[in-house]
């Protein structure tokens, strides 16, 4: 798109962008309903590395009898806005720094109506622990 290679022309959208690893998991038959598949993270992941801005957004520790759970919120800023991103993928630092997140929300590649820009793809995360 002109416009899109206009705005960007020279300019890197995001220079601060940093590598991680979208994960996704192969599909299997679910064992209650065979017509229906359901995510299988036994097998190993199809991953695709994407170049992104990580914002942690909240974290809040749940202490409860029988264990304690934090979970945090973040969002990921995708310099892509076509990225192969989708509800239900889990992201990754690259390398591994042991933090998995889960995409939890719609990817949103917001568009300009007067322009048809697309600067990137907005992902919200979450991570739960304990």
């Amino acid at each position: 798109m002109k416009v899109k290679q206009l705005l960007t022309a020279g300019a890197t959208l995001l220079p601060g962008a940093t590598t991680f690893t979208r994960l996704r998991a192969q599909t299997a038959s679910d064992s209650y309903n065979p017509a229906d598949e359901v995510a299988d993270w036994t097998k190993p992941p199809d991953d695709l590395d994407i170049e992104g801005s990580l914002s942690s957004s909240s974290s809040q520790r749940t202490p409860d009898g029988s264990r304690e759970q934090t979970t945090s919120t973040a969002y990921l800023t995708i310099a892509d806005p076509d990225a192969d991103v989708r509800l239900g993928d889990r992201i990754r630092t690259n390398p591994d720094d042991g933090r998995l997140w889960e995409v939890s929300g719609f990817p949103s590649n917001d568009i300009n109506p007067f322009t048809g820009w697309q600067p990137t793809l907005e992902v919200s995360l979450t991570e739960w622990k304990g």
